[in-house]
C-alpha cells in the first residue's frame, strides 16, 4: 500500500503557514477597521444625532457655536418652539450615544417613564405635563410632572436659573419657563437625576427627583 506519511509530513506544514497568513490578514483587517473607528470616536450604528431631514424643522434656532469635531451647537435652547423641538435641539447637541458632559456620561432621553435602575447623578433628558408648580421663597422652583406613561416625578430649579431667565428677558431673548405654575403645561428639560428621593404628597410611595440643570415649559 502506499505510504501517505511523507506527504502528510510535507503538506500540514504548507497548509499551516497558509492559515497563519490568512489570520494575520484577517487580523491586520480587523485592526485597521478598529482604528478608523477609535480615530472617528462614533461607535458602530452612529452616534444617534437627528438627521438633516430632521433638523430642518428646528431650522429657526440659533446655532454656530461649534462642539466636538466642528459640529455647530443649539446655542439658545430657550428658543424651541415645543418640547419636540427641545428635545431635538439636545439630541444634536448632546448626541445620546456619546460620553460626555460634566459626568463624561452618555445623556438619558426620558419620555415616557423613569427606569427603576437607573443611576444616581445620570444626565436625562426629561418630558411631561405639569400637575404641580411652586416658587420657592428661596428663588428656585418646584414641580409635580406626569410622564406620558403615569409616573410621577419632580423636578427642582435652582435660583441662579431664575436670575440667567431674567437677564435674557431684559435683553429680549424668549423667556424658557413662561407660566411655571399652571397645570397641564408641557415641562421638559436637561438635568441631573437624584434618585427616589421625592415626596408626592398624593402617594406614600418615594418618587423621583431631578435637579435640573435647564427647563423649558410651553403648550406643547
Amino acid at each position: 500500500m502506499p505510504d501517505h506519511t511523507a506527504h502528510r509530513e510535507l503538506t500540514c506544514p504548507a497548509r499551516l503557514r497558509l492559515d497563519l497568513r490568512i489570520g494575520a490578514l484577517l487580523l491586520l483587517s480587523y485592526l485597521s477597521t478598529g482604528c478608523d473607528k477609535m480615530a472617528t470616536g462614533d461607535p458602530p450604528g452612529g452616534d444617534g444625532a437627528p438627521d438633516e431631514a430632521q433638523l430642518q424643522k428646528i431650522g429657526y434656532m440659533a446655532s454656530g457655536n461649534t462642539g466636538p469635531k466642528g459640529r455647530r451647537q443649539y446655542s439658545q435652547l430657550e428658543q424651541a418652539k415645543t418640547c419636540g423641538d427641545l428635545e431635538l435641539a439636545m439630541r444634536w447637541n448632546r448626541p445620546p450615544n456619546i460620553e460626555g458632559g460634566p459626568f463624561h456620561k452618555k445623556l438619558q432621553y426620558l419620555t415616557e417613564q423613569i427606569p427603576p435602575d437607573l443611576p444616581k447623578d445620570t444626565e436625562v433628558f426629561i418630558a411631561g405635563r405639569i400637575e404641580r408648580g411652586q416658587m420657592m421663597p428661596s428663588g428656585g422652583a418646584g414641580w409635580l410632572l406626569r410622564m406620558k406613561n403615569g409616573t410621577v416625578i419632580q423636578a427642582q430649579e435652582s435660583a441662579n436659573f431664575w436670575e440667567k431667565q431674567e437677564q435674557d428677558s431684559q435683553q429680549g431673548q424668549p423667556a424658557a419657563v413662561v407660566k411655571p405654575t399652571k397645570p397641564g403645561r408641557a415641562f421638559c428639560g436637561h438635568g441631573v437625576y437624584q434618585g427616589r428621593v421625592g415626596k408626592d404628597p398624593g402617594q406614600s410611595a418615594d418618587i423621583p427627583v431631578v435637579s435640573m440643570l435647564f427647563s423649558m415649559d410651553r403648550d406643547s
